[in-house]
């Protein structure tokens, strides 16, 4: 098995009955590990595994991050029923959307958020590379929207606008979704690029209308960028949807009224939200550890649940949850 829960709690997956966990990037350790098998072959000298032997776990080293993305081959989609998961779209009445990563890993340091497989690197695939796999996905399948699924889209300088002369070049129409931060968005041209492209809505971790509460997470965002980045979104007609974390460490009453202000101010298309949650490895969780006791995991508790000693208590959080949802409802009837 590979995944963030698997790499930072693997005992509790071997004792289950697992044979292998695969901790970091999975591709080149799970055909190295399949053919060990294959081969009855040590595990040993795989980089990047936890196993099992005779009741002891070994923990190989770790493997090195892939830098140079475009070296993997590209998905076999061939080889997956793309026509069962449209049925289950067509029933839910949604547009089909396909799953695309683009990069792997997130630089910034946001003090709650956890990177147990990357790290806090940053690596891409090419934008030629991104768009052959689209060309690909549109003539094989008609498929023309897609979820980018990275942390953070095109945050290499002047990746967006190859992206959008790749795509032209190819005479490519298609639509799709980014998560992003506002603060990249304002660079540059970007905010034109991924319009004409096709971007169809960006979500960026807004997280708070706070700027204490934004300093506190160690975002490196400021309100302003919120602010601006959402209105020239709008200017290009891409949706905006936030973000929000509520619970954080000194948050007051004050604070998130400056959300539900800036939530009702800038009326986004949709909005997430949820408490903070203390993650293993990351410096929010190092800061309330003592106050977690016997709550280690999501199996613990709710993405409502605090978990820690806050400001407020998880009753407290879920009614305001309610509230927002219905106070963002009012705005944007009354925009609309």
């Amino acid at each position: 098995c590979s995944s963030s829960d698997a790499t930072d709690h693997y005992e509790k997956y071997l004792e289950k009955g697992a044979n292998v966990v695969i901790q970091g990037e999975g591709e080149i350790t799970l055909r190295e590990t399949v053919l060990a098998f294959q081969n009855s072959q040590s595990l040993s000298e795989i980089d990047g595994i936890v196993f099992k032997e005779n009741d002891t776990i070994i923990k190989n080293k770790g493997r090195i991050v892939l830098k140079d993305l475009d070296k993997l081959s590209q998905p076999a989609w061939d080889l997956i029923a793309l026509d069962a998961y449209k049925k289950v779209w067509k029933a839910s009445k949604q547009n089909f959307t396909l799953n695309i990563a683009t990069t792997r890993g997130c630089p910034y340091k946001c003090n709650w958020c956890a990177k147990p497989i990357y790290g806090n690197r940053y690596n891409s695939h090419s934008p030629k590379y991104i768009v052959q796999q689209i060309k690909f996905l549109s003539e094989e399948f008609n498929v023309n929207r897609f979820w980018m699924c990275d942390d953070i889209f095109g945050l290499k300088p002047n990746w967006v606008q190859e992206f959008n002369k790749e795509l032209k070049k190819e005479k490519l129409d298609i639509s799709y979704y980014i998560q992003s931060r506002a603060d990249l968005l304002l660079k540059e041209d970007t905010i034109d690029a991924l319009a004409e492209s096709g971007l169809e809505e960006a979500w960026i971790g807004a997280e708070s209308g706070s700027q204490k509460i934004l300093d506190a997470m160690d975002k490196g965002t400021t309100v302003d960028q919120i602010y601006t980045a959402t209105r020239l979104l709008k200017e290009k007609k891409v949706r905006i949807a936030f973000f929000i974390q509520f619970g954080y460490l000194t948050e007051n009453k004050e604070d998130i009224q400056k959300t539900i202000d800036m939530i009702q101010e800038l009326v986004p298309d949709n909005i997430g939200i949820s408490v903070s949650y203390p993650l293993p490895g990351t410096k929010f969780y190092d800061k309330v550890k003592d106050d977690l006791r016997l709550k280690a995991n999501w199996t613990d508790s709710d993405d409502l649940a605090m978990m820690f000693e806050g400001t407020f208590n998880s009753k407290f959080y879920k009614k305001l949850h309610r509230f927002v949802h219905k106070e963002f409802r009012k705005s944007q009837a009354k925009e609309y």
